[in-house]
């Protein structure tokens, strides 16, 4: 039978073996608490990083307490130090252009009340004056009652990206060696053009052109020569076209002129000084001698009932015609 000193030894020493395990429980939990803290901020960390490696910000806007949350990166992108004074909405659709606004307006207006995430590509305006494209996506979270309470989501800068995009697109619509609309744009656009003036009654003009005697030039003073001349050719017409016209190089030394809104008589005095610039012309090859060359140019108006093909085929006669009349002259078809 146990005497009272070892019941009271034994019960001690549970009490202490318990007492050690609790210690020992609330370290082990006091450490993993600060491990598990530890790894979060490094996700955040990461998650930081990662965001600004890939252009992305995140936001949230707490439609009960009309307060906007932005992370770093989102602050970036719009051109603001980051932990500085939180926007407002108002302040968020200032920085978008004026063009792009009534689409984001009407997306955020769907997130809200019919609950429909929206994707847009828009152009926003920093603080210093410099345009970035961004891609922005949202969605609404619906409270219990069945109405948005906020707006979550991202915006991503492809400004690179775009501008890229841009860049081919612009370089796919020009002619590699005069920097002008090539053919298949110069086409596109005439086809839209006829549509409109077709649609609002407005009348519409073409004009074509080459340079007389082009294979003498390459002839004689070489393909460079020929090259140097159809430059110059297309900075007369470049230079020569008023706002909302478009020169385009047609193929070899022919070219065309798109006057949108315009008659032929009135594209004849827009083509004299095209013609009269090219004629003042000096060239000087290598060797130091000098040549001067001429263009020709054969105008037509669109009629009821023409197609490109049509006004096209028109002007060129007018050129022929003009040619025939010994060159370095503009005729008007009809």
């Amino acid at each position: 039978m146990l005497t009272m000193p070892i019941l009271l030894l034994i019960v001690t020493t549970l009490l202490a073996a318990q007492g050690l395990a609790s210690a020992f429980l609330l370290r082990r939990e006091r450490v993993l608490r600060q491990k598990a803290e530890i790894e979060a901020g490094e996700s955040r960390a990461r998650l930081v990083e990662i965001q600004e490696l890939a252009r992305i910000g995140n936001w949230e806007f707490d439609l009960i307490n009309d307060q906007i949350r932005w992370s770093a990166e989102t602050f970036h992108i719009f051109g603001l130090p980051p932990g500085s004074e939180e926007p407002e909405f108002a302040d968020v659709l200032l920085a978008v252009e004026a063009q792009d606004r009534p689409q984001f307006d009407a997306a955020i207006e769907r997130a809200i009340t019919a609950g429909q995430p929206y994707r847009l590509d828009l152009r926003i305006r920093t603080p210093d004056g410099t345009q970035k494209f961004i891609h922005a996506q949202g969605s609404a979270v619906y409270g219990a009652a069945g109405t948005a309470v906020r707006l979550i989501g991202t915006v991503l800068d492809i400004t690179d990206r775009k501008r890229e995009e841009n860049r081919l697109a612009e370089q796919a619509r020009r002619d590699t060696l005069t920097g002008l609309a090539n053919r298949r744009y110069f086409s596109s656009e005439l086809e839209h053009e006829i549509r409109a003036s077709r649609e609002n009654a407005n009348p519409l003009s073409v004009c074509i052109c080459d340079i007389d005697k082009f294979k003498h030039v390459n002839d004689h003073y070489g393909h460079g020569a020929g090259d140097e001349v159809i430059c110059a050719l297309a900075r007369c017409l470049a230079e020569g076209v008023r706002r909302g016209d478009l020169a385009a190089r047609w193929g070899g030394d022919e070219f065309c002129i798109l006057f949108p809104r315009t008659r032929g008589a009135d594209v004849q005095i827009c083509v004299e000084r095209i013609r009269q610039r090219l004629e003042s012309l000096v060239f000087t090859t290598e060797s130091g001698q000098q040549y001067s060359v001429t263009g020709t140019f054969g105008i037509a108006e669109l009629s009821a009932g023409m197609s490109s093909a049509d006004l096209l085929e028109l002007a060129d006669q007018a050129l022929y015609r003009a040619k025939q009349q010994g060159r370095n002259r503009l005729a008007l078809a009809g």
